[in-house]
């Protein structure tokens, strides 16, 4: 990834997305298993996500799961992304959305 591609990222993230962001990093680091998904919708009911690509440890490089969220962003730019995050050595799991569609009124 660019450092181009790295600014532009950092000026068209909201601050809750660059929160989610710095927790990536630490998350690699403990070695937790990343699966990227995808709606189209967050409604108040049940809404169906899709997996994008395989989940993984991504071998502890951040970059490469920014390059996979970027690649999920560009092909489904009207959906919601979030990252589901699991550490088995706690038996734990979270979400994380990492992307929020700008929709018009």
């Amino acid at each position: 990834m660019s450092a181009n591609q790295q600014s532009d990222r950092s000026r068209s993230a909201s601050a809750a997305e660059k929160r989610a962001t710095m927790q990536i990093g630490e998350c690699l680091r403990k070695g937790c298993v990343i699966c990227i998904e995808h709606s189209p919708s967050m409604g108040p009911r049940f809404s169906p996500w899709e997996i994008w690509g395989k989940p993984s440890c991504y071998n502890g490089d951040k970059q490469k799961i920014f390059a996979a969220i970027d690649n999920c962003r560009e092909t489904h730019a009207d959906h919601h992304i979030r990252l589901n995050i699991e550490d088995f050595s706690f038996k734990s799991r979270f979400t994380v959305t990492v992307h929020d569609p700008v929709r018009p009124s």
